[in-house]
């Protein structure tokens, strides 16, 4: 392997940062929809562009209204800057098979492309789970097919949601291969399987988004950019690890990476879902978010000893 592989690409360069967005949720179980708006001026404010419709946003417990609405929000609060959304087509599935998947997947990234003008990121879908490396390959492949490019895949552990599961093989990897794609988000907490895939992304050219909550700052690095939960409790603290990186900062780097990594730990440890209730916890704390609900359907609270953990954690970083 050339030595530029596996040597630390370090400081000097300036990360790509894309915040997963939670939502806001009011005492009467509703999306606060005019929050979730500040959120995402907020978020794009520090140079991280936002993320919705994805597993922080808690699109598996969401309505398909709630997601129509949240798109709607994002193209008139964004105006023509970039964002990202999630393809969740588990509530789209209403019969078994292949080319059902497809035309699913099909059907939303049209519309997230041409109407809303989002960066479509594929959600993986349980129909898909335990199938050979050649169907999954075909899949992606001709969802591909419908899209104008710059799409992302997702590689999401089935720790995060039921829907996740890893790519068999070197599918991934030929599935990257294609014109369509820009890269790919790694979600598994699992540093050693990431750095792997890191290595393989980059001798093919393609941008791997560390999905890394624990150890994203040692990804960063190492030349990953970045698609994380962790980024929408703190934006203002990855625009400040962006900066420091780029300029060289090494003392304020390894500062910032130890502080934010710590409340990343704090933040998903497991059950790992309920860290949109930590994320939610977080802003009202920061006075972003009037309230540290969850969406009525979602099972996944925390106590008040986990907020405050979370609390000490900001306080190391100077938040609160």
């Amino acid at each position: 392997m050339p030595d530029s592989l596996i040597r630390p690409i370090g400081f000097g360069r300036t990360p790509y940062f894309i915040a997963a967005l939670s939502v806001p949720v009011m005492d009467e179980g509703e999306i606060d929809f005019n929050q979730f708006a500040e959120d995402l001026e907020r978020t794009a404010g520090y140079g991280v562009e936002p993320a919705v419709l994805m597993d922080t946003y808690q699109v598996n417990h969401c309505t398909k209204e709630q997601q129509v609405r949240g798109l709607e929000v994002t193209r008139e609060v964004m105006n023509g800057r970039p964002f990202t959304a999630g393809v969740y087509i588990e509530d789209e599935i209403e019969e078994d098979g292949v080319e059902v998947i497809i035309r699913a997947y099909q059907k939303k990234i049209e519309l997230f492309e041409q109407t809303y003008g989002a960066s479509p990121i594929i959600f993986q879908t349980e129909g898909l789970k335990d199938t050979d490396a050649s169907t999954v390959i075909h899949v992606y492949n001709e969802l591909a097919k419908a899209s104008r490019g710059g799409l992302k895949a997702f590689e999401l552990s089935p720790v995060f949601a039921p829907n996740g599961w890893m790519f068999p093989e070197e599918s991934l990897i030929e599935i990257m291969a294609g014109d369509k794609w820009i890269g790919t988000k790694h979600s598994s907490l699992n540093p050693s399987m990431e750095w792997v895939l890191l290595q393989k992304m980059n001798q093919i050219g393609k941008r791997l988004f560390t999905g890394n909550d624990y150890d994203f700052a040692s990804m960063i690095f190492n030349g990953s950019d970045a698609l994380l939960g962790i980024a929408t409790f703190i934006p203002d603290k990855f625009r400040e690890l962006s900066d420091a990186l780029r300029d060289g900062d090494k003392k304020r780097y390894f500062e910032l990476a130890t502080g934010m990594e710590f409340l990343g730990r704090v933040a998903f440890q497991p059950p790992v879902p309920a860290y949109k209730h930590g994320a939610a916890m977080v802003k009202k704390m920061r006075g972003w978010y009037t309230t540290d609900h969850l969406l009525p359907n979602n099972p996944f609270v925390r106590d008040d000893a986990h907020r405050e953990e979370l609390r000490a954690a900001l306080q190391y970083l100077e938040v609160v």
